[in-house]
């Protein structure tokens, strides 16, 4: 696997197993998140169970919806997301 897959693989599995905790720290059900990022109820199910793979649009969007609250965004960082690795790559891209 290459590098960049292994990051978004590790980035997507880490946010899946915390987006329970954080969907209930933004008090938004299932239903909610997923209106609010575009997908189904079903969608955020699946990815919640591990029966899907969170894919890297979801990852972006939760990701942003989480740091417009001072909460949840400090709780991000506890997460161990590799923040820095993420950059990394984005500059790569860019440059």
């Amino acid at each position: 696997m290459e590098k960049r897959e292994e990051l978004f693989k590790s980035c997507t599995e880490k946010l899946a197993k915390e987006l329970p905790v954080l969907r209930k720290m933004n008090n938004l059900t299932q239903q909610d998140l997923g209106d609010i990022i575009g997908v189904s109820r079903q969608t955020i199910v699946n990815i919640e169970s591990g029966k899907s793979a969170m894919k890297w649009s979801v990852f972006l969007a939760i990701l942003f919806i989480c740091s417009l609250d001072y909460q949840t965004s400090e709780y991000l960082k506890c997460i161990n997301i590799p923040y820095a690795e993420l950059k990394e790559w984005l500059i790569e891209k860019r440059g």
